[in-house]
């Protein structure tokens, strides 16, 4: 199921994930010696720590070759909004992944924060959070500490996993903020233009980006999708790696899922993970909008294009909810007013509406999903309070008995 706590989020974008399932790998008489070619997926991934899941279905990462943009990882990194690059094999009892890079979309201090707005900036971009995004502060022993937005700060450092915007904002899917000290680089991604072999530039992400003492893997040229890692001073990034990013997906089977943008209607597309999805001939459940979060099947266009003819369109959040929050409390729940709409955990009672997005098995549900003895966990603004001077639920994630 979807937790906030447990998870705890372009390069290429992102996707939401739904279902149950485990992360081992698939049994022997799962993988049968006739396997079709693997799916490719790209994405945010669902479900939690213990259990991830892709599109409704489980996450298998035992014995996957896992990268985190592009160095060595582990499989115990896939986690719960950590958006995905890879290729998997459908099996009985899930996607078995094969291989997987974890991609960031931005690293580096926060220039400025909007906890009204649910936004912060990092590297000129500004970086949008909503009630499904994971927070989470990493500690000694790669533990991990779920935070909330008012729990960040400017000049905090942050990993951001998420989805490029139409309007090139970024939509997160999950923060992490690193151990102090550590001193990682910046980075992001974004495509080229105005490219000078001879000066040794380009412009990326709002930057001019100067590689003259970079390592550069691939061969740069105009429109080409990149992440650049190294130093930001004012609009000059001065780079020390810059990777051309080229996924092999032409004429894959490919699955995505997360926040869509760019929403066009008449012409049936919208834009997710970076790739600008044509619906026209999908079977579509639910009603797009921009903001929504979807899940996607279809088939990949030529190398380079970006672009995917769906087959199924479903949408999982038709509303994402507000990522405006300051307090994050878990718990069982003790008691529920359905007249006036609270909820009590651990002592504290909480007041909701018509806006509260509550979560249950990775799917939306309402208040009255909600009951005594179930345990939940709750983002809540503790500046907006009722006549009773309780405060108000962002979000309520239902996490069973």
């Amino acid at each position: 199921m979807f937790s906030i706590k447990q998870a705890l989020i372009p390069g290429l974008g992102l996707v939401l994930l739904t279902a149950c399932g485990g992360a081992g790998s698939v049994s022997p008489s799962a993988t049968a010696a006739s396997q079709p070619p693997p799916v490719k997926l790209s994405g945010a991934v669902s479900g939690t720590s213990t259990a991830p899941t892709f599109n409704g279905q489980a996450l298998l990462t035992g014995g996957a070759v896992v990268t985190v943009d592009g160095a060595p990882g582990t499989s115990a990194q896939v986690q719960p909004g950590v958006v995905v690059q890879g290729t998997a094999q459908t099996t009985s009892q899930g996607l078995q992944l094969e291989s997987a890079d974890l991609t960031h979309d931005l690293e580096g201090p926060i220039a400025s924060l909007d906890l009204t707005a649910s936004s912060f900036v990092v590297l000129g971009k500004t970086v949008h959070v909503d009630a499904l995004t994971q927070i989470l502060a990493e500690g000694p022993g790669d533990t991990q500490t779920p935070l909330t937005l008012g729990d960040l700060k400017a000049g905090d450092f942050v990993e951001v996993y998420g989805a490029e915007n139409a309007d090139g904002t970024v939509q997160a899917t999950r923060v992490e903020r690193p151990v102090s000290g550590t001193n990682p680089q910046e980075a992001f991604h974004g495509a080229v233009s105005a490219l000078d072999p001879v000066a040794m530039t380009f412009q990326a992400g709002g930057f001019l980006v100067s590689y003259g003492t970079a390592t550069v893997q691939g061969t740069l040229a105009n429109g080409g999708w990149v992440e650049v890692r190294g130093t930001a001073s004012g609009t000059t990034f001065t780079a020390t790696s810059v990777t051309v990013e080229t996924p092999d997906t032409s004429g894959s089977d490919m699955e995505l899922s997360g926040p869509i943008s760019g929403l066009d209607p008449a012409g049936k597309t919208f834009l997710l993970m970076s790739y600008k999805v044509d619906y026209s001939a999908a079977t579509l459940e639910g009603t797009l909008v921009d903001g929504a979060q979807v899940e996607v099947e279809g088939t990949s266009g030529p190398a380079g294009a970006m672009t995917l003819a769906a087959r199924e369109v479903k949408v999982q959040f038709p509303d994402a909810g507000s990522g405006d929050s300051n307090l994050d409390v878990s718990g069982v729940v003790t008691a529920v007013d359905a007249t006036a709409s609270t909820l009590t955990v651990g002592g504290t009672t909480f007041w909701t509406d018509a806006s509260t997005l509550f979560v249950k098995a990775d799917a939306p549900v309402t208040f009255g999903a909600v009951t005594a003895g179930e345990t939940v966990e709750v983002h809540a603004l503790s500046s907006r309070t009722n006549a009773a001077g309780q405060a108000y639920a962002t979000v309520v994630v239902v996490e069973g008995n």
